[in-house]
C-alpha cells in the first residue's frame, strides 16, 4: 500500500467575538482537507477588528489553540490566521515588462518581474504590505489572460490587486499570537479566506460579491473572471443588531444575543405578537413577541445591507456582480436572503463552507468557520502553486513546525 502523504496545518480566525483554531491534514491524493483539531473560545480583546487589550485577545488565542491540540494531539507552533478591521486596504495597480528571452516565449522570471512592478508602490512606513494578487495579465495587448506562461510577445503586462494593512494593527495582533507561544506563518484578510470553500467557481468567473458579516465588522471582497478585483471592511456587524435588541428590550446583552440567535428574524413581515417568549433572565418572567424583535433587527440588517450596495457601487461600473454571497455568524438570521435581494436588487445566498471537507467537523462547518476552515484552502494552494511536497502522515502527538508553511507568506505577499 502506497504512503500517505499529506501537510499539517494549523489556522486561526481570531475575530471580534470569538477566536476559532483548527488543525488539518491537507493533501492526499483527493486533495482532501481533514480536519483533526477544532476550537473556540470568546475574545473580549478586540473592537471592530483591531486588538484593544493584547492580555485578552492572547488568552483567548491560547484557550482555542489548547482546544484544538487537545483534539488533534498535535503541539501548535505555527499558523495562518486572518486579518480584518478598516485599516486593511486593497487597491488596484498595473506594470509592465518588456519579454526578455531572446525567443520572446514569457516565462516564470518574465511573470516574476512584472508582478514586482506590480508590487512597487510607495507604501507609508504606516502600513504593511500583505498580498499582491495578480488579476489578468495583458499579452501584447490582448487582454483577459489568465495564464501568459509560453505565449510568445514583446510586452507583458499585469493587472493586480494589492493588500495592505496598518503596520501597528498588525503587530498588536501579532504580539498577541506570540503571547500565545505561536509563530505567524501568513495574514489572510478574512474576506479571502471566506471565500476559499463558499464560491464556486461559476460566482468567481461571473462576478460574486463575498461578504463576511462578523460581529463588528463586514469584510467584503469582490471576484471577476475567477480573480479578486475588489475588497472592502466596513465597521459594523452583527453585535451592533445585539446592541439593539439590548436597548430596545432594555435586557442585558447576553440576553439579547440569546433572543436574536434564538427567535430573531430580518423580516417583520414573518413574524407575529402572537409568538411570545420569555427575556432569558429576567425572574419576573417579562415576554416579548417576535414581531417586536423583528422590527428592531430589520432596520440595522437594512443598513448593512445598503453599506453593501454602496461598496458595490464604489467598485466601478467595470465590476459585474452575478449575485451575492453572505457569510459569517452574522449570516445565520432568519429573513438574510430574502432581505438582501430586496435591497441589493441582486441573488443573495448564505452559504457555508463546502468542498473536501472530512473529520471532526460537526456544527464547526456553519457559516460562523467560513474563514477558519478557507485557511486550509488559501495555504493548499499556495504550497500546490511553489510546489512544496507533501510530508509522510506522521504519528500521534506531533508538532505543526514552520517549514513549508512559513514559506507562504513570502510566496504570497
Amino acid at each position: 500500500m502506497a504512503e500517505e502523504r499529506y501537510t499539517t496545518i494549523a489556522a486561526i480566525d481570531i475575530g471580534t467575538s470569538k477566536v476559532s483554531c483548527a488543525i488539518a491534514h491537507i493533501g492526499g491524493e483527493n486533495g482532501s482537507i481533514s480536519v483533526i483539531g477544532k476550537g473556540t473560545y470568546p475574545n473580549q480583546g478586540m473592537r471592530k477588528g483591531v486588538v484593544t487589550d493584547i492580555e485578552k485577545t492572547g488568552a483567548a488565542i491560547r484557550a482555542a489553540v489548547d482546544a484544538a491540540e487537545r483534539l488533534s494531539g498535535y503541539h501548535i507552533e505555527h499558523a495562518t490566521i486572518t486579518i480584518s478591521g478598516s485599516h486593511v486596504l486593497g487597491q488596484n495597480t498595473s506594470g509592465q515588462v518588456a519579454v526578455a528571452n531572446p525567443d520572446r516565449e514569457i516565462r516564470d522570471d518574465d511573470v516574476d518581474r512584472v508582478l514586482e512592478v506590480c508590487r512597487a508602490i510607495e507604501v507609508p512606513n504606516s502600513r504593511m504590505l500583505l498580498h499582491v494578487l495578480p488579476s489578468s495579465y495583458i499579452v501584447d495587448g490582448q487582454e483577459g489572460i489568465q495564464q501568459p506562461r509560453g505565449m510568445i510577445a514583446y510586452r507583458l503586462e499585469a493587472r493586480s490587486h494589492l493588500i495592505t494593512a496598518g503596520s501597528t494593527a498588525v503587530q498588536n495582533l501579532e504580539k498577541c499570537v506570540q503571547a500565545a507561544g505561536i509563530a505567524v506563518d501568513d495574514y489572510v484578510p478574512a474576506s479571502l479566506a471566506a471565500a476559499e470553500l463558499t464560491l464556486t467557481e461559476t460566482e468567481r468567473d461571473l462576478g460574486t460579491v463575498l461578504v463576511d458579516i462578523g460581529a463588528e465588522t463586514c469584510d467584503i471582497a469582490i471576484f471577476h473572471q475567477n480573480a479578486v478585483v475588489y475588497t472592502a471592511v466596513l465597521p459594523i456587524g452583527g453585535a451592533f443588531i445585539t446592541r439593539d435588541v439590548a436597548i430596545g428590550l432594555k435586557t442585558s446583552l447576553l440576553a439579547a444575543e440569546e433572543l436574536k440567535l434564538s427567535y430573531g428574524t430580518c423580516d417583520p413581515r414573518t413574524a407575529s405578537d402572537a409568538e411570545q417568549y420569555n427575556v432569558p433572565d429576567e425572574p419576573a418572567g417579562r415576554r416579548i413577541g417576535r414581531l417586536e424583535l423583528a422590527r428592531i433587527i430589520e432596520p440595522r440588517m437594512s443598513e448593512i445591507f445598503e453599506l453593501i450596495a454602496g461598496v458595490v457601487a464604489n467598485a466601478g461600473p467595470e465590476v459585474t456582480s452575478a449575485g451575492i454571497v453572505v457569510t459569517g455568524g452574522g449570516s445565520q438570521l432568519e429573513g438574510v436572503e430574502a432581505l438582501g435581494r430586496e435591497i441589493l436588487k441582486s441573488p443573495v445566498r448564505v452559504a457555508s463552507p463546502t468542498g473536501p471537507l472530512l473529520g471532526i467537523l460537526d456544527e464547526f462547518r456553519g457559516p460562523g468557520q467560513a474563514a477558519v476552515l478557507g485557511l486550509f484552502s488559501w495555504v493548499a494552494r499556495g504550497l500546490d502553486e511553489a510546489g512544496i511536497a507533501e510530508e509522510p502522515a506522521a504519528g500521534f502527538g506531533g508538532r505543526i513546525l514552520g517549514g513549508a508553511r512559513s514559506l507562504l507568506g513570502r510566496i504570497r505577499g
